[in-house]
């Protein structure tokens, strides 16, 4: 499996106003995911074409304190967190433990549908990474239909621009896994681009989101 960009997640304090916002800004609603179960949270998602939107938000039906849930509900509005990609997870372990950085997992992972039905697939993360939430983290579907094809178009990525205080560094690394991007040496920032039916969107960090650490 080769390596690509899977997703972006931009958090956000409340799914239905994030929802509302992203209706009014790509023209197109996003379908709602479902609930991260001991997380805390619950999503709700919009295919970019080859990628999709995660808009992530806290779950009200599970108690917050101490999960992800709990950091999303203190954002004071939504912004990008992070960013995801997909490939062989062990085989990414082992490249990146080469590189000088070890990771967390491959960490098997549900979400319960709005169907009622259960989604398992499997993350890993990097560990203590110097770039914060600027490093990705990666996923394997295992057997489950990727959401890029699976909800609503909401737009066509273009571009990811990621800006690190260490750049140079998180650029090597990047490459090192075959993957080709624009990384900038700067405050941290994640900005993507994305062209809607209603013209270009561009959707970027704020300055409590791009501060949040997601441990699993």
């Amino acid at each position: 499996m080769s390596i690509r960009i899977d997703h972006f997640m931009y958090g956000v304090p409340d799914l239905d106003q994030g929802v509302e916002w992203a209706s009014d800004v790509f023209g197109i609603k996003p379908a709602y995911g479902g609930e991260h179960v001991g997380l805390g949270t619950r999503n709700a998602l919009m295919s970019l074409g080859n990628t999709y939107l995660e808009i992530i938000a806290p779950d009200p039906g599970q108690k917050l304190s101490g999960t992800l849930g709990e950091q999303f509900a203190n954002l004071p509005s939504g912004g990008m967190v992070t960013w995801a990609l997909e490939g062989d997870l062990l085989s990414l372990s082992t490249t990146l433990l080469d590189l000088g950085v070890p990771t967390t997992g491959p960490i098997r992972t549900q979400r319960q549908t709005a169907e009622g039905d259960m989604l398992v697939w499997e993350l890993l993360f990097p560990k203590d990474s110097e770039h914060g939430m600027r490093f990705p983290f990666f996923i394997d579907w295992l057997e489950c239909a990727n959401p890029k094809d699976t909800n609503p178009v909401g737009g066509q990525f273009q571009t990811i621009e990621v800006t690190t205080p260490e750049g140079a560094k998180l650029q090597a690394l990047m490459r090192a896994i075959d993957l080709d991007i624009t990384i900038k040496s700067g405050d941290p920032q994640i900005a993507v681009v994305v062209e809607s039916e209603k013209g270009e969107v561009v959707l970027t960090s704020s300055k409590e989101s791009s501060q949040l650490m997601i441990k699993i």
